[in-house]
């Protein structure tokens, strides 16, 4: 019996004590063990140590405010959601015979992005043409041409194109503001076309 008292006394005392620090009920059956799911809390603070924070179109980096960083913390991060579907920044596409263009389809392509073009066989090259982006529609769409643009591709062919510093990349912390804020951008510093979702979560260093 006195074992007893002394074990619901011991179980009382954690309970209130994890509930104080706002582990959720969840989390009280397995944190002993660490054989649950953990929680944290993600509501925006002063002092907030996790959280969502939208890295918006067409910009690279964003700012997060908080007290709780500093110039030692370890910062995770990892995106949300994946890029819109058909964000392709390399691809084949066919020119058919007797044409001069050919289209291909990817949202990651906008106006001023650069292409690199090449035919995928020698036996593709009708007259020592070249290939050339003709017209971009963007987030849509990007056409291809043969330099001059009038030499048709007699057999048909098939052009490779690679969208030039659109490669997916993650994210990193860029700059620290111990106490203020810290940074988080593209790691190739290339901004997108669309908004993404980083998940952030702060530790302490030491």
């Amino acid at each position: 019996m006195k074992i007893s008292k002394w074990f619901i006394s011991l179980f009382a005392l954690y309970t209130e004590v994890v509930l104080g620090c706002r582990i959720y009920p969840l989390e009280i059956l397995h944190r002993a063990l660490m054989r649950g799911p953990l929680m944290t809390n993600i509501n925006s603070s002063p002092n907030q140590w996790s959280g969502r924070t939208t890295l918006a179109s067409g910009s690279a980096t964003v700012t997060v405010s908080t007290q709780t960083v500093n110039s030692d913390s370890l910062l995770f991060t990892a995106l949300e959601a994946a890029l819109p579907a058909g964000y392709s920044t390399q691809g084949r596409t066919s020119i058919a015979s007797g044409v001069a263009t050919g289209t291909a389809s990817t949202t990651a392509i906008y106006s001023g992005d650069v292409v690199s073009l090449t035919w995928e066989t020698p036996n593709d090259i009708t007259s020592g043409q070249a290939l050339a982006v003709n017209s971009i529609v963007g987030g849509v769409s990007f056409s291809i041409r043969t330099s001059n643009g009038l030499t048709t591709v007699a057999s048909g062919g098939v052009a490779m194109w690679k969208i030039v510093g659109k490669d997916l990349e993650g994210v990193k912390v860029n700059t620290i503001s111990p106490g203020n804020f810290f940074t988080l951008g593209w790691a190739n510093k290339q901004a997108r076309p669309n908004d993404a979702t980083v998940l952030w979560e702060i530790r302490r260093g030491s």
